[in-house]
Protein backbone atom coordinates (compact mmCIF):
# COMPACT_ATOMS: atom_id res chain seq x y z
CA UNK A 1 0.00 0.00 0.00
CA UNK A 2 2.93 2.64 0.63
CA UNK A 3 4.34 1.46 -2.26
CA UNK A 4 1.20 2.19 -3.99
CA UNK A 5 1.05 5.93 -2.37
CA UNK A 6 4.51 6.59 -3.22
CA UNK A 7 3.82 5.88 -7.12
CA UNK A 8 0.75 8.10 -6.85
CA UNK A 9 2.39 10.67 -5.46
CA UNK A 10 5.11 10.67 -8.21
CA UNK A 11 2.62 10.68 -10.90
CA UNK A 12 0.77 13.66 -9.30
CA UNK A 13 4.03 15.53 -9.23
CA UNK A 14 5.12 14.78 -12.49
CA UNK A 15 1.95 15.78 -14.01
CA UNK A 16 1.55 18.84 -11.71
CA UNK A 17 4.70 20.16 -13.04
CA UNK A 18 4.12 18.90 -16.44
CA UNK A 19 0.74 21.07 -16.38
CA UNK A 20 1.82 24.30 -14.30
CA UNK A 21 2.91 26.13 -17.26
CA UNK A 22 -0.19 25.67 -19.38
CA UNK A 23 -2.25 26.48 -16.57
CA UNK A 24 -0.88 30.03 -15.67
CA UNK A 25 -0.62 31.00 -19.43
CA UNK A 26 -4.21 29.90 -19.96
CA UNK A 27 -4.64 32.43 -16.49
CA UNK A 28 -2.75 35.17 -18.15
CA UNK A 29 -4.59 34.91 -21.11
CA UNK A 30 -8.00 34.79 -20.26
CA UNK A 31 -6.55 37.62 -17.48
CA UNK A 32 -5.62 39.71 -21.21
CA UNK A 33 -8.13 38.94 -23.38
CA UNK A 34 -9.13 42.16 -24.45
CA UNK A 35 -5.37 42.81 -25.34
CA UNK A 36 -5.80 39.75 -27.88
CA UNK A 37 -6.41 42.32 -30.51
CA UNK A 38 -3.43 44.57 -29.91
CA UNK A 39 -1.14 41.61 -29.88
CA UNK A 40 -2.54 40.23 -33.76
CA UNK A 41 -1.66 43.81 -34.51
CA UNK A 42 2.11 43.95 -33.40
CA UNK A 43 2.27 40.30 -35.02
CA UNK A 44 1.17 41.84 -38.44
CA UNK A 45 3.99 43.81 -37.95
CA UNK A 46 6.85 42.25 -37.55
CA UNK A 47 10.14 43.79 -39.09
CA UNK A 48 11.28 40.19 -40.96
CA UNK A 49 14.80 41.05 -40.99
CA UNK A 50 15.82 40.68 -37.14
CA UNK A 51 13.89 37.89 -36.75
CA UNK A 52 15.32 35.79 -39.44
CA UNK A 53 19.36 37.05 -38.24
CA UNK A 54 18.05 35.80 -34.39
CA UNK A 55 17.12 32.59 -35.76
CA UNK A 56 19.97 31.85 -37.51
CA UNK A 57 22.40 32.90 -34.95
CA UNK A 58 21.47 29.38 -32.90
CA UNK A 59 24.17 27.41 -35.23
CA UNK A 60 27.14 30.01 -33.54
CA UNK A 61 25.44 29.29 -29.87
CA UNK A 62 25.97 25.45 -30.43
CA UNK A 63 29.33 25.85 -31.65
CA UNK A 64 30.29 27.50 -28.43
CA UNK A 65 28.62 25.39 -26.12
CA UNK A 66 30.43 22.37 -27.65
CA UNK A 67 33.54 24.02 -26.92
CA UNK A 68 32.97 24.69 -23.90
CA UNK A 69 32.04 21.02 -23.26
CA UNK A 70 34.96 19.75 -24.52
CA UNK A 71 36.95 21.87 -21.96
CA UNK A 72 35.05 20.34 -19.10
CA UNK A 73 35.30 17.35 -20.40
CA UNK A 74 39.38 17.13 -20.97
CA UNK A 75 39.55 18.12 -16.92
CA UNK A 76 38.02 14.59 -16.55
CA UNK A 77 40.24 13.00 -18.99
CA UNK A 78 37.62 12.40 -21.40
CA UNK A 79 39.48 13.91 -24.83
CA UNK A 80 36.31 14.38 -27.59
CA UNK A 81 36.44 15.96 -30.64
CA UNK A 82 34.70 19.44 -30.91
CA UNK A 83 32.45 18.41 -34.01
CA UNK A 84 31.06 15.62 -32.41
CA UNK A 85 30.58 17.38 -29.23
CA UNK A 86 28.93 20.15 -31.17
CA UNK A 87 26.55 17.59 -32.44
CA UNK A 88 25.73 15.66 -29.27
CA UNK A 89 24.89 19.36 -27.75
CA UNK A 90 22.19 20.48 -30.49
CA UNK A 91 20.64 17.07 -29.83
CA UNK A 92 20.91 17.34 -26.09
CA UNK A 93 19.16 20.62 -27.37
CA UNK A 94 16.18 18.83 -29.08
CA UNK A 95 15.94 16.31 -26.39
CA UNK A 96 15.41 19.60 -23.70
CA UNK A 97 13.16 21.30 -25.37
CA UNK A 98 10.54 19.24 -24.09
CA UNK A 99 11.36 19.04 -20.43
CA UNK A 100 10.78 21.34 -17.45
CA UNK A 101 14.56 22.94 -16.72
CA UNK A 102 15.59 21.29 -20.39
CA UNK A 103 16.27 17.72 -17.95
CA UNK A 104 16.27 16.45 -21.28
CA UNK A 105 19.40 17.96 -22.02
CA UNK A 106 21.71 15.21 -20.40
CA UNK A 107 20.82 12.38 -22.24
CA UNK A 108 23.50 13.71 -24.72
CA UNK A 109 25.72 11.98 -22.41
CA UNK A 110 24.63 8.71 -23.69
CA UNK A 111 25.86 9.46 -26.56
CA UNK A 112 29.11 9.98 -25.61
CA UNK A 113 28.54 7.08 -23.44
CA UNK A 114 27.78 4.53 -26.80
CA UNK A 115 30.86 5.83 -28.40
CA UNK A 116 32.51 4.17 -25.29
CA UNK A 117 33.31 7.28 -23.26
CA UNK A 118 32.55 7.04 -19.73
CA UNK A 119 29.20 7.61 -18.54
CA UNK A 120 29.67 9.10 -15.34
CA UNK A 121 32.49 11.32 -16.44
CA UNK A 122 29.98 12.57 -19.23
CA UNK A 123 27.03 13.31 -16.56
CA UNK A 124 29.19 14.85 -14.05
CA UNK A 125 30.65 17.66 -17.13
CA UNK A 126 26.82 17.78 -18.13
CA UNK A 127 25.86 19.00 -14.83
CA UNK A 128 29.20 21.23 -14.70
CA UNK A 129 28.20 22.78 -17.80
CA UNK A 130 24.81 23.57 -16.88
CA UNK A 131 26.48 25.15 -13.73
CA UNK A 132 28.35 27.85 -16.06
CA UNK A 133 24.99 28.71 -17.19
CA UNK A 134 23.51 29.23 -13.99
CA UNK A 135 26.33 31.39 -12.31
CA UNK A 136 26.54 33.61 -15.41
CA UNK A 137 22.50 33.91 -15.41
CA UNK A 138 22.41 34.71 -11.90
CA UNK A 139 25.16 37.16 -12.09
CA UNK A 140 23.21 38.76 -14.78
CA UNK A 141 20.22 38.93 -12.88
CA UNK A 142 22.29 40.23 -9.91
CA UNK A 143 22.64 43.23 -12.36
CA UNK A 144 19.61 44.19 -12.34
CA UNK A 145 19.78 44.73 -8.25
CA UNK A 146 17.27 48.50 -8.93
CA UNK A 147 15.00 46.34 -11.24
CA UNK A 148 13.89 44.07 -7.85
CA UNK A 149 14.34 47.28 -5.41
CA UNK A 150 11.53 48.49 -7.26
CA UNK A 151 8.70 46.10 -8.16
CA UNK A 152 9.59 43.56 -4.61
CA UNK A 153 9.73 44.62 -1.28
CA UNK A 154 13.40 45.79 -0.14
CA UNK A 155 13.66 43.07 2.89
CA UNK A 156 12.87 40.60 0.43
CA UNK A 157 15.34 41.80 -2.52
CA UNK A 158 17.91 41.71 0.20
CA UNK A 159 17.41 37.84 1.43
CA UNK A 160 17.00 37.07 -2.85
CA UNK A 161 20.40 38.73 -3.17
CA UNK A 162 22.41 37.29 -0.60
CA UNK A 163 21.07 33.99 -1.46
CA UNK A 164 21.98 34.10 -5.12
CA UNK A 165 25.62 35.52 -4.03
CA UNK A 166 25.63 33.01 -1.42
CA UNK A 167 24.77 30.35 -3.73
CA UNK A 168 27.21 31.90 -6.28
CA UNK A 169 29.93 31.71 -3.84
CA UNK A 170 29.67 27.77 -2.97
CA UNK A 171 29.22 26.77 -6.39
CA UNK A 172 32.79 28.25 -7.49
CA UNK A 173 33.92 27.27 -4.55
CA UNK A 174 33.14 23.71 -5.76
CA UNK A 175 34.47 23.74 -8.98
CA UNK A 176 37.82 25.18 -8.10
CA UNK A 177 38.92 24.02 -4.74
CA UNK A 178 38.94 20.41 -4.12
CA UNK A 179 40.12 20.82 -0.25
CA UNK A 180 37.02 22.81 0.47
CA UNK A 181 34.92 21.07 -1.70
CA UNK A 182 36.06 17.88 0.56
CA UNK A 183 35.34 19.80 3.93
CA UNK A 184 31.91 21.16 2.30
CA UNK A 185 30.96 17.60 1.36
CA UNK A 186 31.76 15.78 5.15
CA UNK A 187 31.16 19.02 7.25
CA UNK A 188 28.09 20.02 6.10
CA UNK A 189 26.49 17.81 3.11
CA UNK A 190 26.67 14.52 4.70
CA UNK A 191 24.55 16.27 7.35
CA UNK A 192 21.83 17.86 5.21
CA UNK A 193 21.52 14.62 2.55
CA UNK A 194 19.05 11.88 3.88
CA UNK A 195 20.47 8.47 4.81
CA UNK A 196 19.29 6.41 1.85
CA UNK A 197 20.15 9.15 -0.49
CA UNK A 198 23.66 8.83 0.88
CA UNK A 199 23.93 4.79 0.95
CA UNK A 200 22.82 4.92 -2.93
CA UNK A 201 25.83 7.57 -3.62
CA UNK A 202 27.94 5.58 -2.10
CA UNK A 203 27.05 2.31 -3.67
CA UNK A 204 27.35 4.08 -7.34
CA UNK A 205 30.67 5.64 -6.36
CA UNK A 206 29.50 9.18 -6.71
CA UNK A 207 32.57 9.82 -4.47
CA UNK A 208 34.97 8.80 -6.79
CA UNK A 209 33.92 10.91 -9.90
CA UNK A 210 33.86 14.24 -7.74
CA UNK A 211 37.77 13.21 -6.26
CA UNK A 212 38.83 12.97 -10.23
CA UNK A 213 37.10 16.40 -10.80
CA UNK A 214 38.53 19.87 -10.68
CA UNK A 215 38.50 22.76 -12.94
CA UNK A 216 42.36 23.77 -13.46
CA UNK A 217 42.59 27.77 -13.47
CA UNK A 218 43.11 28.29 -17.06
CA UNK A 219 40.13 25.74 -18.21
CA UNK A 220 37.77 27.65 -15.67
CA UNK A 221 39.01 30.83 -17.26
CA UNK A 222 38.36 29.65 -20.73
CA UNK A 223 34.78 28.24 -19.80
CA UNK A 224 33.89 31.12 -18.45
CA UNK A 225 34.76 33.52 -21.43
CA UNK A 226 33.13 31.10 -23.38
CA UNK A 227 30.39 31.05 -21.11
CA UNK A 228 29.82 35.10 -21.38
CA UNK A 229 30.35 34.93 -25.19
CA UNK A 230 27.69 32.59 -25.81
CA UNK A 231 25.31 33.95 -23.42
CA UNK A 232 26.34 37.42 -25.74
CA UNK A 233 24.94 35.78 -29.11
CA UNK A 234 21.82 34.22 -26.39
CA UNK A 235 21.03 38.48 -25.26
CA UNK A 236 21.62 39.71 -28.74
CA UNK A 237 19.56 36.93 -30.52
CA UNK A 238 16.76 37.99 -28.08
CA UNK A 239 17.15 41.59 -28.26
CA UNK A 240 17.14 41.34 -31.79
CA UNK A 241 13.19 40.40 -30.88
CA UNK A 242 12.57 44.18 -29.82
CA UNK A 243 13.26 45.85 -32.94
CA UNK A 244 11.34 43.19 -34.97
CA UNK A 245 8.56 44.22 -32.84
CA UNK A 246 9.18 48.17 -33.93
CA UNK A 247 10.10 48.44 -29.80
CA UNK A 248 12.85 49.85 -27.91
CA UNK A 249 14.00 48.65 -24.20
CA UNK A 250 16.80 49.77 -22.46
CA UNK A 251 20.06 47.74 -21.89
CA UNK A 252 19.41 48.25 -18.15
CA UNK A 253 16.05 47.08 -18.17
CA UNK A 254 16.61 44.25 -20.58
CA UNK A 255 19.31 42.60 -19.49
CA UNK A 256 18.34 41.83 -15.96
CA UNK A 257 14.47 41.04 -17.15
CA UNK A 258 15.80 38.12 -19.45
CA UNK A 259 18.12 36.94 -16.74
CA UNK A 260 14.81 36.21 -14.58
CA UNK A 261 13.10 35.24 -17.14
CA UNK A 262 15.69 32.08 -17.63
CA UNK A 263 16.22 31.42 -14.43
CA UNK A 264 12.07 31.33 -14.41
CA UNK A 265 11.74 29.34 -17.09
CA UNK A 266 13.72 26.37 -15.30
CA UNK A 267 10.09 25.58 -13.46
CA UNK A 268 7.99 24.80 -16.54
CA UNK A 269 8.32 23.12 -19.69
CA UNK A 270 9.45 25.76 -22.13
CA UNK A 271 9.40 28.43 -19.50
CA UNK A 272 5.15 28.72 -20.64
CA UNK A 273 3.53 30.50 -17.95
CA UNK A 274 6.47 31.81 -15.76
CA UNK A 275 8.08 33.62 -18.99
CA UNK A 276 4.88 35.83 -19.09
CA UNK A 277 4.55 36.12 -15.61
CA UNK A 278 7.66 37.70 -15.32
CA UNK A 279 8.02 40.16 -18.75
CA UNK A 280 4.09 41.14 -17.83
CA UNK A 281 5.33 42.36 -14.36
CA UNK A 282 8.44 44.51 -15.29
CA UNK A 283 7.87 45.76 -19.25
CA UNK A 284 4.32 46.69 -18.48
CA UNK A 285 5.45 49.14 -15.62
CA UNK A 286 4.59 52.72 -16.89
CA UNK A 287 7.33 54.88 -18.80
CA UNK A 288 8.67 51.93 -20.61
CA UNK A 289 5.95 52.17 -23.75
CA UNK A 290 4.99 48.52 -23.88
CA UNK A 291 1.46 47.12 -23.22
CA UNK A 292 0.69 43.68 -22.66
CA UNK A 293 -0.36 42.53 -25.82
CA UNK A 294 2.99 43.38 -27.32
CA UNK A 295 4.59 42.30 -24.35
CA UNK A 296 2.47 38.78 -24.82
CA UNK A 297 4.28 38.67 -28.63
CA UNK A 298 6.93 39.59 -27.41
CA UNK A 299 6.86 36.07 -25.45
CA UNK A 300 6.11 34.15 -28.33
CA UNK A 301 8.71 35.54 -30.26
CA UNK A 302 10.94 34.21 -27.49
CA UNK A 303 9.20 30.33 -27.57
CA UNK A 304 9.64 30.19 -31.05
CA UNK A 305 13.32 30.79 -30.35
CA UNK A 306 13.12 27.79 -28.22
CA UNK A 307 11.08 25.96 -30.64
CA UNK A 308 13.38 26.40 -33.57
CA UNK A 309 15.45 24.13 -31.68
CA UNK A 310 12.98 21.34 -31.98
CA UNK A 311 12.47 21.80 -36.03
CA UNK A 312 16.40 22.57 -36.69
CA UNK A 313 18.26 19.90 -34.87
CA UNK A 314 15.15 17.46 -35.70
CA UNK A 315 16.71 15.76 -38.84
CA UNK A 316 20.10 15.46 -36.92
CA UNK A 317 18.05 13.74 -34.61
CA UNK A 318 16.45 10.97 -37.45
CA UNK A 319 20.10 10.58 -38.51
CA UNK A 320 21.60 9.94 -35.13
CA UNK A 321 18.63 8.63 -32.70
CA UNK A 322 20.07 7.97 -29.11
CA UNK A 323 20.33 4.67 -28.46
CA UNK A 324 21.33 3.64 -32.13
CA UNK A 325 24.73 2.39 -31.57
CA UNK A 326 25.90 -0.39 -29.24
CA UNK A 327 27.50 0.91 -26.09
CA UNK A 328 31.21 0.01 -25.22
CA UNK A 329 29.89 -2.87 -22.58
CA UNK A 330 27.80 -3.82 -25.56
CA UNK A 331 30.77 -4.81 -27.65
CA UNK A 332 32.52 -6.70 -24.79
CA UNK A 333 35.09 -3.99 -24.33
CA UNK A 334 35.69 -1.95 -20.87
CA UNK A 335 33.25 0.95 -21.67
CA UNK A 336 36.53 3.46 -21.39
CA UNK A 337 37.46 5.00 -24.43
CA UNK A 338 41.09 4.59 -25.46
CA UNK A 339 43.47 7.59 -25.51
Amino acid sequence: MEGRWSALGRTLLRWGLRLLGPALLSYILWRNRDQLSTAWAALRGIHWFPLAVALLLVFPFVLLKGWRWQIILDDLGQHVPWRKLSLYYALGIFLGAATPGQAGDFLKAWYLKEDGYDLGAALLSTFVDRLFDMIIMGLLALSGIYVLWKYFPKAGTVLALSGMVLAITLVLSMLLTRHWRNWLIDRVLRYLTPAPLRRILRERDARAYLDRFFLSWPNFARGTLISLVSFSTTFFRIWLLVPALGKSLPLSIFIPTVALVALGSLLTVAGLGTREFILLSILSAPGLGWVQGEILVFSALILCLGLENLVVFLPFYLVRPLGSRKTGLDRGDSGTRPE
